[in-house]
């Protein structure tokens, strides 16, 4: 991955993509074609789809880690959505850059000042 202990680890379906691409090239993947499938060739060219998103290079290392052919690559808004957060990125800029709902975004993110504990709307008194 990165190297960066307080990066989250991928699920095990975008893992493959995070150990041959990296956080950057795997989140480049993922943000610009997610959902969409891509054919990764033997030799990569810089004419397809994935070596001008991602690079050439990069193109034969996600081949070398998952083999050629086509593949559907996951949207993985979620994960790339932690990252971002991890990164210290706002809601709404995590929001606009993986194309979700703010209130998405709140959902899989919750705030990190709120804790595990209740709070009482009426205080005890010592009376």
């Amino acid at each position: 991955m990165s190297g960066r202990g307080d990066m989250p680890a991928p699920p095990a379906n975008l893992e493959p993509y995070v150990k041959a691409l990296g956080v950057e090239g795997a989140m480049a993947l993922f943000l610009s074609v997610g959902g969409s499938e891509i054919y990764l060739p033997k030799h990569s060219t810089r004419r397809s789809l994935a070596a001008r998103t991602i690079g050439a290079d990069k193109v034969d290392q996600l081949v070398n880690a998952m083999g050629y052919g086509y593949y559907k690559v996951p949207l993985a808004r979620e994960w790339c959505a932690e990252v971002l957060r991890a990164k210290g990125e706002s809601i709404a800029e995590i929001a606009r850059t993986i194309r979700a709902d703010v209130a998405t975004v709140r959902r899989w993110l919750p705030s990190k000042e709120i804790t595990s504990e209740q709070l009482t709307l009426f205080p005890k008194t010592g009376t």
